[in-house]
């Protein structure tokens, strides 16, 4: 949750910058690493739930009644086969899903690694508030608490743990309670997405994960055309051209006097230089930036740089064979 934070507030300093110089936002993809670090990316893996799971994750409430439990946990280990697959180094890996009584459930020293789905637990309900000039706004509450425990071939235990997280669907203001009741999602569908938002968070615990955030590059009031070509790169994927531009530009201050234009390019440039994963380089020239002129938020934006330098070296455990 720190981190998650942490990226917010470093998305939402070009909005405190906007009052003083123009920028502009570039979207990025970053590869987190899994929180649980294994030697290497396996080859055979084994997700698995037992049988008896189904009866214990279906309440007493009436309204859930209709909800498949086979087809929910199936959802959910299909959903982490899914995320799982898609995680670097994992492209080539065989995945095994079993929904099977305990004794059926395969055995680990059949596997590389087994997820486990071990239990799972589910509440849910509703109610409306009512407003000012009789409107009404209902939601609909998903509460589960499921626990994975993931084991290699020897049997060891590599990790367990509990997931439990509270997902509310909200109907927005409607002139009745009935209608606002009405425009809650489906039961069946709420407990589906739900099953999908256990495996994400299974999946970003034991393999790296790709979290989009943002950047933003300088406006440069004294280049507005090459700023704007520049600019245009980074939309296109073009970081090394990008780079060049400010380069040039970088080259043309020569005057004292323009520290704080020579900080704005050297920032740009630590970002080009990011997006193409030169994180030594980024680090170089943010450093430079804020040398030229210190702001909170070059050094903000050099203190994630050696964050995300520190998870390169688990990343390259995680994701080479």
């Amino acid at each position: 949750m720190a981190c998650a934070t942490r990226y917010l507030f470093f998305a939402l300093v070009p909005l405190f910058l906007s009052a003083c110089v123009t920028v502009r936002n570039c979207p990025i993809e970053i590869l987190q690493p899994a929180r649980v670090t294994f030697e290497a990316p396996k080859k055979d893996i084994a997700v698995c739930a037992s049988q008896t799971l189904f009866s214990d994750a279906i309440m007493s409430n009436e309204s859930a009644t209709g909800v498949p439990a086979d087809s929910l946990i199936a959802n959910i280990l299909f959903s982490l086969q899914r995320f799982w697959e898609e995680a670097p180094g994992y492209e080539d890996a065989r995945f095994f899903v079993y929904i099977a009584n305990d004794n059926e459930l395969p055995e680990v020293s059949d596997f590389d690694l087994v997820a486990r789905l071990d239990r799972l637990q589910v509440n849910n309900t509703y109610y409306g508030q009512q407003y000012a000039y009789f409107e009404w706004e209902a939601y609909l509450y998903v509460h589960y608490a499921a626990r994975w425990s993931i084991r290699d071939k020897s049997g060891a235990l590599l990790d367990e743990y509990t997931d439990r997280d509270l997902i509310v669907w909200p109907s927005g203001i409607r002139p009745g309670k009935a209608e606002a009741v009405a425009n809650l999602p489906d039961i069946q569908d709420a407990w589906w997405d739900m099953g999908i938002a256990l495996a994400r968070n299974c999946a970003a615990r034991i393999v790296p994960q790709w979290h989009k955030g943002i950047r933003h590059v300088y406006m440069i009031n004294k280049f507005p055309e090459l700023s704007q070509q520049a600019y245009t790169a980074m939309q296109n994927d073009g970081y090394g051209r990008a780079f060049d531009i400010w380069e040039t530009m970088l080259l043309s201050c020569r005057k004292n006097g323009q520290k704080r234009t020579k900080s704005q390019i050297a920032y740009n440039m630590a970002v080009a230089c990011e997006f193409q994963n030169q994180l030594d380089q980024a680090v170089r020239w943010a450093q430079k930036s804020a040398s030229l002129k210190r702001k909170f938020g070059t050094v903000d934006y050099l203190n994630l740089l050696h964050e995300r330098q520190q998870h390169q070296t688990q990343l390259d455990q995680q994701t080479t064979p």
